[in-house]
C-alpha cells in the first residue's frame, strides 16, 4: 500500500509538472503575441514592406498594392472543402502607420469566408427511355452556394511573424521578457 501511495503521489507531481508547462508555454506565446501587437519599429515603411511582402508570399498569396502608400490587400486564397462541404479561404488587408509619435506600425487583418455548396439532384417522374433518363440526369444537377459567412479579425500571428523577420532583436527581447514573466 505504502508504495502504491508513494507512486501516486510521483505521478501526481510529474502530472503537474507537465501541465504547469504546458500552461507556462501557452503564456509565454500569448504574452509575446500580444506585445508584438503593440510593437513600434524604429525603421522606415519601405524597410518593412518587403518583408510583409515575403511573409504573405511564404503562405501562397499574391496582392493589390495602392500606388503610393503602404496598403495592400491580398486575393483570396482557398483553403480547402470538398465539392459539398464547406469551402473556406482567406485573405489579408495589411497597413503600414506613420505614427505622431514617431516610428512605425503594422496592422494585419484577416477575413476567413465559408461558403456552403449545395446539391439538389433528384428525380421525380417515372422515366421509360434513355433519352427520358439523361435528360432527368441532367434536370436534377442543379447546384447552388448558400449565402457566404465572413469574419474579420486582426492576425497577430502574422504581425508576429513579420516582426520576427524584420526586427530580430525587438522579437528576442520579447522572448527573454515571455520567459521572464512565465518562467
Amino acid at each position: 500500500m505504502h508504495r502504491s501511495t508513494r507512486l501516486a503521489g510521483v505521478c501526481l507531481v510529474v502530472a503537474t509538472l507537465l501541465t504547469l508547462t504546458g500552461c507556462s508555454s501557452s503564456l509565454r506565446k500569448n504574452y509575446v503575441r500580444d506585445k508584438a501587437a503593440d510593437h513600434v519599429y524604429r525603421k522606415e515603411l519601405a524597410e518593412l514592406w518587403p518583408h510583409v511582402q515575403e511573409v504573405l508570399r511564404s503562405h501562397g498569396y499574391s496582392w493589390k498594392e495602392m500606388p503610393g502608400r503602404y496598403v495592400l490587400e491580398t486575393e483570396w486564397l482557398d483553403s480547402g472543402g470538398g465539392s459539398l462541404g464547406p469551402g473556406t479561404a482567406s485573405r489579408f488587408l495589411v497597413q503600414g502607420i506613420v505614427l505622431a509619435s514617431g516610428g512605425t506600425a503594422l496592422r494585419v487583418m484577416r477575413g476567413d469566408r465559408i461558403t456552403q455548396s449545395i446539391g439538389v439532384g433528384y428525380v421525380d417522374r417515372e422515366i421509360k427511355t434513355e433519352e427520358e433518363y439523361a435528360q432527368a440526369v441532367n434536370d436534377s444537377q442543379a447546384s447552388g452556394v448558400l449565402p457566404t459567412r465572413q469574419n474579420y479579425f486582426r492576425d497577430l500571428e502574422i504581425e508576429l511573424e513579420i516582426l520576427r523577420l524584420s526586427d530580430p532583436e525587438a522579437a528576442a527581447r520579447l522572448d527573454a521578457e515571455a520567459l521572464a514573466a512565465h518562467p
